[in-house]
């Protein structure tokens, strides 16, 4: 294997693949399984690459179909796809994902618990060394349990931006289109970006943070709503009318549009999270606002004319 530089995505998924071809011959050598070590442990973001090319491999192959020109093969169309057509394969090979409006609660092997929000995928990596939970989309809840082997391994959440260190028991890691956000219910969370994974915060209970993967903000008082969505429920204090559809929109298939005067309304309320259509309707009782439906799928919200 060459010298790894400072990759981007493409050239790591090449630099991956190029390993799982290597590590899937009946035997390497001692210098080459230390090499790869090395490898993995230059950028947190080799590991990343690797498992998620290795789970490509194994969850759609037989293990008795599994050679070296069969993963060259896959790999290769696989990097092939997501290189031209920016395909979120990782996404959809996730371990765990929910669909459009599903929200679900999975209980981990170490007894902790995450609850996934609609419309998310994380992959589970659970090993000797570390409980670490790739949030690939979207937005979920851990709940960390005390961990039973003699030395106890770190519960981290890691996504695109960054990584979420537990020092504690329960947060909020949240993906959106540009940046993540951190929200700590119990106890204490490390967050560090990945640009610079030495320089950390510390956020304690009640506290927010988003970061993205150059720069840590400030650190903000959580909002007492952010955990909401666990029970179906999205509460609001004189929010724009902008991100209440922006996060209603998680739960409806198709798409919402609102325009920018009607954006700039605030609403203060409760809706169903698990009942759009009824939200939309809470929203047009309380608000001067109509909507009008140009399909199944797509939602255009303006101001009462």
């Amino acid at each position: 294997m060459p010298e790894t530089t400072d990759p981007d995505i493409s050239s790591l998924s090449e630099q991956a693949a190029q390993w799982a071809i290597c590590l899937s011959e009946n035997q390497i050598s001692n210098e080459q399984r230390a090499n790869f070590e090395a490898w993995l442990a230059q950028d947190p973001r080799h590991r990343i690459a690797f498992e998620q090319v290795d789970h490509l491999w194994h969850s759609v192959t037989p293990r008795k179909q599994r050679s070296y020109t069969g993963i060259k093969t896959l790999l290769s169309i696989a990097l092939l796809l997501g290189g031209l057509y920016g395909l979120p394969l990782a996404e959809w090979l996730a371990d765990e994902s929910t669909g459009v409006g599903e929200v679900r609660r999975i209980t981990l092997a170490d007894g902790s618990r995450i609850t996934l929000d609609s419309d998310s995928a994380a992959d589970i990596v659970f090993d000797m060394r570390q409980r670490r939970i790739i949030l690939q989309r979207g937005r979920l809840l851990a709940e960390v349990a005390p961990d039973s082997l003699h030395t106890p391994r770190p519960f981290i959440v890691e996504n695109r931006d960054g990584t979420a260190k537990a020092l504690g028991t329960r947060y909020i890691v949240e993906q959106t289109g540009h940046d993540s956000i951190v929200n700590v219910i119990e106890s204490e969370v490390a967050v560090a970006n990945h640009t610079r994974p030495d320089q950390t915060v510390t956020l304690q209970s009640g506290q927010s943070l988003r970061f993205d993967k150059q720069n840590l903000r400030q650190p903000e008082t959580m909002s007492p709503f952010a955990a909401s969505w666990i029970e179906a429920r999205l509460v609001y204090q004189d929010a724009p009318l902008t991100q209440v559809i922006a996060d209603l929109a998680r739960y409806r298939k198709g798409f919402m549009r609102i325009n920018e005067a009607a954006g700039q309304l605030r609403f203060t309320g409760v809706l169903p999270a698990d009942d759009p259509e009824a939200a939309l309707s809470i929203l047009e009782n309380a608000l001067p606002i109509q909507t009008k439906r140009h399909s199944k799928w797509f939602i255009r919200i303006d101001l009462q004319t």
